[in-house]
Formats: C-alpha cells, sequence, structure tokens
C-alpha cells in the first residue's frame, strides 16, 4: 500500500538543519592561515554583531547554550544554597545549568497558551531562599516579561533568560534576550545560527560582562599568553574558539532571511493544516515573534507521528516535563499544563529550505493521519 502522498519510496525529508551557506569554508581557511584558533577576533566580532541583533551593551560568547545560563547566574552571585526557579517546561539543560552554579531548582508550572512560565505560579514558589528565576522562550515566543519583570523587581529576584530558541524574535517591541539582567543563546545544529556547539550571553550590565570574562576564562578579563598571567579570581574554561565564530558568522549574513523563512513556513502549515480536527496551532499573539521550529499540539500524537515515520518525514515530540526527569523527580499534580503540552506537542519539519510540495506532502500525511 502506497502511504497517503502517493510515493512508494518517498524522498525523507530530514526535521531541521544545520543550515551551512558555504561561506563558512571562506573565513574557517581565513583563521587557519592566521593559525590563532582560540577564542580571539572572530569571537569578538561575533559577539558585537550578536550585541547590535539583540540590542545590548554586551554579548559575550561561551562554550555552550548551557554553560551561558550558568555563568549568567554566577556572575550575578547564585550559587550553593540559593534556589533558582526553573519552567517545567524546557530541555534539561535549563535546570542542569542551575545546578552547575551549585544552586538548588525548584520547579514551576507553564500557562497553557505560550509554553512560558505561569508568573501567578512564579509568585506562589517564591520562599525565603529564591534568589533567581530563570525564564525560557519556548520557541521564540517571549515569557510574560511585562509581569515577570514586575515580580523579580519586587521579590529582589534575578531574572535570567534562556532565548536559546529565540534568536531574532521580539515581544513587547524588545528582542529576546533584552529582557532581566542576561539573556542566554544557543548555536548548537539544530538552531537559527549554528557553530556546532557555543553559546552566548547578552547584557546591558557592566560588572555581569566583566565578571562573565573572568568566569569563562580561568579569571582572567583580558585574555593571556598561557604562562606568568595573572589569574586575580576563579575562573573556567568555557572559550568560543575562532573556528566556531568563523562558521556561525557566515549564517549570521543569512539572518534575515531565515527569519523571513521561519515565518513564511509557519503561514503554509496553517493554510494546510488549518480546521483539522484533533490539532491546534499555537497563535502567533506578539508582532515580529518568529517560531525557531514551527509546533502543533495533537489529541492522538503517537498515530501523527507513525504516519510521518511511515512517509519519511522528520519531526520531533516536545520535552518530557521536567517533573519525570529522575534528576528533578516531582509531583506531577503540581504541573498539569506542562505535563498536558509536552503529552501533544510536536514539532513539524521547519528546515528554512523545505518546497511548496514538501508542505504539500508533509500536510497531505497529517490530514489522512487525522482522519484515519
Amino acid at each position: 500500500m502506497s502511504p497517503p502522498d502517493g510515493h512508494s519510496n518517498p524522498t525523507p525529508i530530514a526535521w531541521f538543519g544545520p543550515h551551512l551557506t558555504g561561506g563558512e569554508i571562506g573565513r574557517l581557511r581565513d583563521v587557519l592561515d592566521r593559525q590563532y584558533i582560540n577564542d580571539g577576533p572572530l569571537a569578538r566580532e561575533f559577539e558585537r554583531r550578536i550585541a547590535a541583533i539583540v540590542g545590548t551593551r554586551h554579548a559575550v560568547a561561551v562554550s555552550s547554550g548551557t554553560a551561558a545560563i550558568a555563568l549568567a547566574l554566577m556572575a550575578a552571585g547564585i550559587g550553593a544554597g540559593d534556589e533558582v526557579l526553573v519552567p517545567d517546561l524546557t530541555f534539561a539543560a535549563t535546570a542542569n545549568a542551575v545546578r552547575l552554579t551549585g544552586a538548588s531548582v525548584k520547579l514551576v508550572d507553564v500557562e497553557p497558551v505560550r509554553f512560558g512560565v505561569d508568573p501567578d505560579a512564579v509568585g506562589a514558589a517564591i520562599g525565603p531562599n529564591t534568589r533567581a528565576l530563570v525564564t525560557v522562550d519556548v520557541n521564540g515566543r517571549g515569557a510574560d516579561y511585562r509581569r515577570l519583570e514586575c515580580i523579580c523587581r519586587d521579590s529582589g529576584l534575578v531574572l535570567i533568560c534562556d532565548a536559546a530558541e529565540a534568536l531574532g524574535s521580539r515581544y513587547a517591541g524588545r528582542m529576546l534576550g533584552s529582557f532581566g539582567l542576561a539573556g542566554c543563546f544557543s548555536f548548537s545544529a539544530n538552531k537559527t545560527i549554528t557553530a556546532g556547539q557555543g553559546g552566548i550571553v547578552t547584557t546591558n550590565d557592566d560588572a555581569v560582562h566583566d565578571r562573565l570574562r573572568e568566569l569563562k576564562d580561568q579569571g582572567r578579563r583580558h585574555g593571556g599568553t598561557g604562562g606568568d598571567d595573572l589569574h586575580p579570581v576563579i575562573g573556567f574554561n568555557f572559550k568560543f574558539t575562532d573556528l566556531q565564530a568563523a562558521v556561525a558568522l557566515a549564517q549570521l549574513d543569512a539572518l534575515e532571511q531565515r527569519l523571513a523563512a521561519a515565518v513564511r513556513r509557519d503561514n503554509l502549515y496553517a493554510e494546510r493544516l488549518a480546521n483539522q480536527p484533533g490539532l491546534s496551532l499555537p497563535p502567533y499573539s506578539e508582532p515580529g515573534e518568529v517560531r525557531q521550529w514551527t509546533d502543533v499540539l495533537i489529541e492522538n500524537r503517537a498515530g501523527v507521528c507513525a504516519a510521518l515515520d511511515a512517509a519519511k518525514i522528520g519531526h520531533r515530540a516536545f520535552w518530557l516535563p521536567l517533573h519525570r526527569q529522575a534528576p528533578y523527580a516531582a509531583d506531577e499534580r503540581k504541573f498539569p499544563h506542562s505535563t498536558d503540552i509536552s503529552r501533544r506537542g510536536l514539532w513539524l519539519a521547519s528546515r528554512f529550505d523545505l518546497s511548496e510540495a514538501d508542505f504539500d506532502r508533509i500536510g497531505s500525511v497529517i490530514v489522512a493521519a487525522l482522519r484515519r
């Protein structure tokens, strides 16, 4: 029996990237020709360009998005004995970064429409040892910063924003990554811009910027020789190399086109999947919002996933809520929204190079599965 799209042996459609431009080769060759492949001038160029995009005074490139969150918290003075609030619906890295500082994690449920941490639940969760909140801009949707910034200010909490999936997206007219004390981005393989791995911290706070420089490079604020350098404070090795910067900078030139392609992609999916029983497309609710990937909520997710697998079409289920992961196990009754969203959430194939025919094929497979 042929699959619903009529292909007996369909060509696979990958779920996402990386999307390399070809310009990476020239930039990498320049780095190799200079024979300086560590954290150097290209990393500084990348930092300046990201800061300009986000609209912050500073950006500090580090080895991963996880390191970005951990170092931002450390730069804010968070450590052992402190409690940090983390949304229950996020990738494990958000909570793991908190634990890397020595602080403890307290999970908070999310709100059901935009999937960000619920401000009411945040207010109820604040205890005597709570020192910080890490928000997550899920798939490019800003958390409710209109309320959360006020809650953090009134309660004396440090606000660190996990914007790993939100480069180029806006909330309330501002770029994500510009809220709170610091914003944290990832450049892993499935992001709009990738360096293979890598991350960056954006901030307007000069003291936080200086401390981030020390923390990422063995206590040195301005680099050194590796010989008789002064190391006046404790730091670590979380550097971002010029090799990584060369790869990322080549793609950064295509950022605006990729953001536009993401919006177009979501619109084409919305046309093909409108008014389908058992499927909902979370609405765009903020001007300038850009989704990293197209996501849907599906009642019979297992059936749709089986049909997509049979048609060789990539997809990815939403994360398990953190309370179902062994290191963060907690009572499921406290997290009704994250539990429900995780059960139904699916990221559809979201490559930037999908064709109209690809959207037709993916849509027909999903519609047929929903109607069976």
